[in-house]
């Protein structure tokens, strides 16, 4: 065993026992969830009246831990009094639903879209639009116009009212909503210090079931999350944050690395965990040329192979068009997967990332054709196991108005989903499981496909307040129609780089169109430049290859940089 990673497992065997308040700072690919899980697994016993809460930022990563919690033969580790969830959920099921008064329920949401919430004036808004921010000092809101989306910035700007007048109207709509009994995560947040506040009343069941709270990518938490996390610790609970700051590219959403600092030094203790299991030397090594200070790059704890550089593509970046390799005019994505391919890397092993969408390649995520041939497409999507997830929604969103025209035909067939689901009485959530399981019974198109499709239609699960009148809403084009069209995705995967956080891939493609790509990278400070972490996310996704696509003008000064800090690149 090399000392490398005798001291990458002490470093972990050091966070999975050290006592709480406890800061981990773990470097990408450093086993933090085994970390967390260990921790939770093998702790010191406690009463049985107490337990530990694991909170993540996505539904995926808390599956993750529950699902190993099951592998290691402890389901009871995810039970009462444990809590293993995300952080929104936490704040919403402990510190504000069991003391809120019965007589005003509250109905969550992800989004004011889901209510069609509207601020009217001389034109209309969707409340979603508006970004609101909690002063931690007065514990009110304002409005973040700079997060605004340019379409509805025009509109504001060629409004006859100021912005002022637009500010104070939608914190009005969002109290109607609110009163409406309607709240999102952000109104959440402020009914948590709201109950806080009352004191033992709300600490001393905290303190009775919580032996321990772990946060988990805490670098992704708002200065209001902190703030949280902040009064959960000063009511004696022992707090565990596991953060990368490095990582943190949610500025936009409130995330500060100063509030985060501030919280860690409160907590006293940090465990480093600095061994790399996910990537390359190679990889690592890129990494640090992008991150705050001096420190070495993260030692990669995989066997010492031949590894492949750092693939550098001079790129032109057309306006409204597919990026193409200056040298060959193909498209850059073909270029990399042909490279990824010669060092043993299937597509389906690759990321193509950005920080920007519209700097992605597109797919077509509506197929062309008539019904039959929409629904084949959906089918093709549910049955590739590597569509991402745009493309899934869409193949969900062509069976779900589907399986609504055929249940309920006396609904009008006109809005959004969720509008059709309301006058139907039945939950899009439903729906959408429903769809789910309608597209994976489908056999693949072929001569008796209509047929096939009809039968499944009436004889796949239904709800109970489903009402089809003969063969209304079944589909009536010809079978030699319904092929399916269009690309399913394809198997590498397209992302921006908001959208891969706790991936990994074999290899990944980084699309910079920025005409000062090369200053940013070797000048550039990523305390204060989010573009810079967010690169070093993308960068930190790949396990073997990394290649750069950047235009032909900033390709020479990086490479030379790059060789500088011993970083063997390939320019094509």
């Amino acid at each position: 065993m090399t000392s490398a990673v005798e001291r990458t497992r002490d470093a972990q065997e050091r966070a999975i026992s050290a006592p709480a308040p406890l800061f981990i700072r773990a470097c990408p690919g450093a086993g933090k969830t085994h970390v967390v899980v260990t921790r939770h697994l093998r702790a010191p016993a406690h009463s049985l009246r107490r337990g530990r809460a694991l909170l993540s930022f996505t539904r995926a990563a808390a599956t993750q831990m529950r699902s190993r919690c099951h592998r290691e033969g402890r389901p009871e580790a995810t039970a009462f009094p444990h809590y293993i969830g995300t952080l929104d959920a936490f704040i919403w099921d402990i510190l504000v639903e069991p003391h809120h008064p019965a007589g005003s329920p509250l109905q969550r949401l992800d989004s004011w879209d889901r209510v069609q919430a509207e601020v009217k004036l001389d034109r209309q808004i969707p409340l979603s639009t508006f970004t609101f921010q909690r002063n931690t000092q007065t514990g009110r809101d304002s409005i973040r116009r700079d997060l605004m989306k340019d379409e509805y910035q025009r509109l504001i700007e060629s409004s006859r009212f100021p912005w002022e007048v637009w500010e104070n109207s939608a914190l009005k709509e969002r109290k109607a909503q609110y009163e409406s009994g309607y709240v999102t995560g952000h109104e959440i947040r402020h009914l948590a210090f709201k109950y806080l506040a009352l004191g033992q009343e709300v600490e001393d069941p905290l303190r009775s079931r919580f032996a321990e709270i772990v946060v988990d990518e805490a670098q992704d938490c708002s200065v209001t999350d902190l703030e949280i996390l902040d009064r959960l610790h000063n009511t004696g609970i022992p707090i565990v944050v596991v953060a990368d700051p490095d990582q943190m590219i949610y500025g936009w959403r409130d995330a500060d690395l100063r509030q985060l600092s501030a919280l860690t030094e409160k907590l006293g203790q940090t465990v480093e965990l600095i061994g790399n299991w996910r990537s390359s030397t190679t990889v690592c090594r890129l990494a640090a040329t992008l991150r705050d200070g001096s420190r070495p790059p993260d030692p990669a704890i995989r066997p010492p192979v031949p590894e492949p550089p750092v693939i550098l593509l001079p790129t032109d970046f057309p306006k409204g068009r597919q990026a193409r390799h200056t040298t060959s005019r193909q498209a850059v994505v073909d270029v990399f997967l042909s490279h990824a391919q010669n060092y043993g890397i299937l597509p389906e092993d690759c990321l193509i990332t950005s920080y920007k969408k519209t700097h992605l390649p597109t797919r077509r995520r509506q197929p062309a054709g008539n019904p039959a041939a929409q629904l084949a497409f959906a089918r093709q999507v549910i049955h590739s196991g590597t569509a991402d997830p745009d493309l899934l929604d869409s193949a969900l969103l062509i069976a779900g108005r589907r399986l609504l025209r055929y249940w309920y035909p006396d609904v009008a067939a006109r809005g959004s989903l969720h509008t059709r689901c309301e006058r139907a009485g039945i939950a899009h959530s439903d729906l959408i499981r429903y769809a789910y399981a309608f597209l994976f019974s489908l056999p693949a198109a072929g001569a008796s496909w209509l047929s096939d499709v009809n039968t499944k239609l009436k004889t796949s699960p239904r709800p109970s307040t489903a009402r089809p009148k003969g063969t209304t809403g079944q589909l009536r084009s010809r079978p030699d129609t319904a092929s399916p069209s269009g690309d399913p995705g394809g198997q590498h995967r397209v992302a921006n780089i908001a959208q891969v956080k706790g991936d990994e891939h074999l290899a990944v493609l980084l699309l910079l169109p920025d005409s000062d790509t090369s200053t940013r990278w070797i000048s550039g400070h990523p305390a204060t430049d989010e573009l810079l972490r967010n690169w070093y996310v993308a960068v930190t996704r790949a396990q073997k290859l990394v290649a750069i696509a950047t235009r032909a003008n900033q390709i020479q000064q990086l490479s030379e940089y790059l060789d500088t800090q011993q970083i063997p690149t390939l320019v094509y």
